[in-house]
């Protein structure tokens, strides 16, 4: 028996904004084209595993270019690091993100969150800095392994006070270099785990327990269907979803 990943990605630009500041990661491949189907992923765990989510921050161009950035150094430096490593290489694409800004002062204040799954060995690890979030699927639904980076923790669509936007860390975005520490969650890569990757643009419309029943067996058809959701809610940010499942293969 040996341990595989199935995986499926779409980002899209929401109902609201006319251009799409999220970039997802998979693999090698990333995107931030409007996607009208998902992308399916298949992945031998011979080989290390990283997926990322990010979504910039600083107006049209400025946020495309951060969370670009962060989402490719992210993808390209998490497959090679144990979880002992991946708080170090998170905090180095912060500071390349400060070096690029210092190289083009035009770009002062972008920034970028980022949320990320990557499977090394047996160990499976997510990390955030921001409030992009991750789940696990489970029995009850979903549980969040994420920590919001942001004044109020763990908001959900129906509560009774709006969501804050400020963010208490993130990529970039101060005026001088400012350092991060992640938030890093490690556990046993188990056959059957699925996880849930996706920006603000999905949870704040959609509620917990409906993304949890659009989760099923074909991971395409569920992001797609997330997706759908959103739009038909009328999502005013860009939609990013990433879903990855270890499976085992004889």
């Amino acid at each position: 028996m040996t341990l595989c990943i199935e995986a499926a990605g779409i980002t899209h630009r929401g109902t609201v904004r006319d251009n799409n500041e999220d970039c997802i990661a998979i693999g090698y491949w990333t995107s931030q084209e409007t996607m009208q189907s998902a992308r399916p992923f298949q992945h031998e765990l011979d080989l290390p595993f990283a997926c990322v989510v990010a979504d910039g921050m600083g107006g049209h161009n400025d946020g495309e270019q951060a969370s670009l950035l962060v989402a490719k150094s992210l993808s390209r430096r998490l497959p090679a690091f144990g979880p002992e490593k991946i708080a170090a290489s998170v905090r180095a694409v912060n500071a390349e993100l400060y070096a690029h800004v210092g190289e083009h002062p035009e770009l002062a204040g972008m920034g970028s969150t980022a949320v990320g799954l990557a499977v090394h060995d047996k160990s499976l690890a997510i990390f955030n800095v921001g409030d992009s979030r991750a789940y696990k699927v489970v029995s009850s639904g979903l549980a969040q392994l994420s920590v919001d980076d942001a004044l109020v923790q763990n908001w959900k669509p129906g509560a009774s006070f709006a969501r804050s936007t400020m963010l208490t860390q993130c990529f970039g975005g101060r005026a001088t270099f400012t350092d991060i520490e992640p938030h890093l969650h490690v556990e046993p890569c188990v056959a059957g785990s699925t996880y849930l990757l996706c920006c603000d643009g999905l949870y704040e419309t959609v509620p917990e327990e409906q993304m949890a029943a659009l989760i099923g067996t074909d991971l395409q058809a569920s992001v797609e269907a997330l997706l759908r959701a959103a739009l038909e809610l009328q999502a005013k940010d860009n939609v990013t979803i990433a879903l990855v499942r270890v499976v085992e293969r004889t």
